[in-house]
């Protein structure tokens, strides 16, 4: 009996420490999502709003600069980031403003974790409409790093069909004419290389007709005689006695053995 207690208290003891490191554990990244969560909302989407409003504000074309050069601005911003990563995420804020607007209010903020990354999701009020900001940090408390940023613009579902819509006429329009250009050029095969060919063959067809009717022609006003012959025999034959009911075109010598 004693030696069931002692078993039975160590197994709460190992319990107690095994809650205790897992409540101190969620602790600790919910530190990290809460300063992820304020680099995004206090430094990143207000820096990227204000260079896409104003490119300017640095004084510099940002596009004249090289990404080590351009890695200074987030740091001097408060947050670090790569030049590269850094003028992507320009790139998407400069576009999405076009859509929406200016950012007039930045709303709630959402984080979660995957894997080494925390994906800070921010809702956003903008001038025309509202907006979804993505920003995503390395889970790392000591030094967090911002890996990319995006500006997505909300559409309604009536401008997601028309636009879904639009995309499918252009796709169908477009294979439709490749369609009709491939045939046009195939027609175009057949007009400039058959034609001659075709045009070759009559003419030479044409030409041994020709050759044919002047050979029978001299063929037959030489065995004139023999053509009156044969005529007066065929009529006789169908007792008519006149040859005005067929022609004698050729008259042909047949070899009898």
């Amino acid at each position: 009996m004693k030696k069931f207690r002692i078993v039975l208290i160590s197994a709460l003891m190992m319990i107690a420490l095994c809650a205790c490191g897992e409540t101190e554990e969620t602790q600790i990244q919910q530190r990290r999502k809460q300063i992820a969560i304020e680099n995004a909302t206090a430094y990143i989407i207000p820096t990227l709003q204000e260079l896409s409003e104003d490119p300017g504000a640095l004084g510099v074309d940002i596009n004249d600069l090289t990404y080590n050069e351009i890695s200074v601005i987030p740091e001097s911003a408060g947050f670090t980031c790569d030049g590269y990563v850094f003028a992507n995420a320009l790139t998407s804020f400069t576009k999405g403003r076009d859509e929406a607007g200016s950012i007039i209010e930045i709303g709630e903020a959402k984080a979660t974790v995957d894997g080494n990354d925390i994906i800070v999701n921010v809702e956003c009020k903008c001038e025309k409409r509202f907006a979804d900001v993505e920003v995503i940090i390395n889970n790392d408390l000591i030094n967090p790093e911002m890996k990319s940023a995006a500006f997505n613009t909300r559409y309604t579902l009536g401008e997601k069909m028309s636009k879904a819509g639009l995309n499918t006429v252009i796709g169908m329009g477009t294979v439709f004419v490749m369609l009709i250009l491939i045939s046009f050029i195939i027609s175009l095969f057949g007009l400039f290389s058959g034609n001659g060919e075709k045009k070759e063959v009559k003419t030479s067809v044409d030409r041994a007709v020709e050759q044919i009717e002047k050979n029978e022609t001299a063929e037959l006003a030489s065995n004139a005689e023999l053509v009156a012959v044969i005529s007066a025999a065929i009529a006789a034959y169908e007792g008519s006695g006149d040859t005005s009911g067929f022609v004698v075109r050729s008259v042909r010598k047949i070899k009898r053995q």
